[in-house]
């Protein structure tokens, strides 16, 4: 029997700009390139905690300062199903890309200059920050 995984839906914040990486094509969605956000699986007995710090100095080389559960998310793309929990996170450091298979390029984006070709779980997590309210996602 097959069953969802949990990930995380990473958001990272600095003055009022959000992260955002260029997915490499081989995550096109619908013949499309798009953004998304750091995060990954949750690993078996790690908290969220733990994993939110794991997944953004794997991802980006950056320690985390703070962070805060937003969302829940659905994720069905590309054949996949996931259970996101979105979290914003201040990080100390500049992002570097550590992972060159899965994105070309990390961005800062200002809030109101956000593109809008997004993986959908990111869509869901920047818009209940800028919302400022907690989301689910179904």
């Amino acid at each position: 029997m097959k069953t969802p995984k949990v990930c995380l839906d990473t958001l990272v914040v600095r003055e009022n700009k959000i992260l955002l990486g260029l997915l490499s094509p081989q995550w096109n969605v619908d013949g499309k390139r798009v953004y998304g956000h750091p995060g990954r699986d949750i690993r078996f007995k790690e908290t969220i905690g733990e994993a939110v710090k794991r997944d953004t100095r794997e991802e980006i080389g950056c320690q985390v300062i703070k962070y805060k559960i937003i969302s829940v998310n659905e994720n069905f793309l590309l054949g996949n199903h996931f259970i996101g929990i979105g979290v914003v996170v201040e990080i100390d450091g500049e992002p570097k890309n550590l992972k060159p298979d899965d994105w070309e390029k990390w961005e800062w984006f200002d809030k109101d200059k956000i593109p809008s070709n997004l993986w959908s779980p990111a869509k869901n997590v920047i818009e209940c920050y800028l919302q400022n309210k907690i989301c689910v996602a179904e």
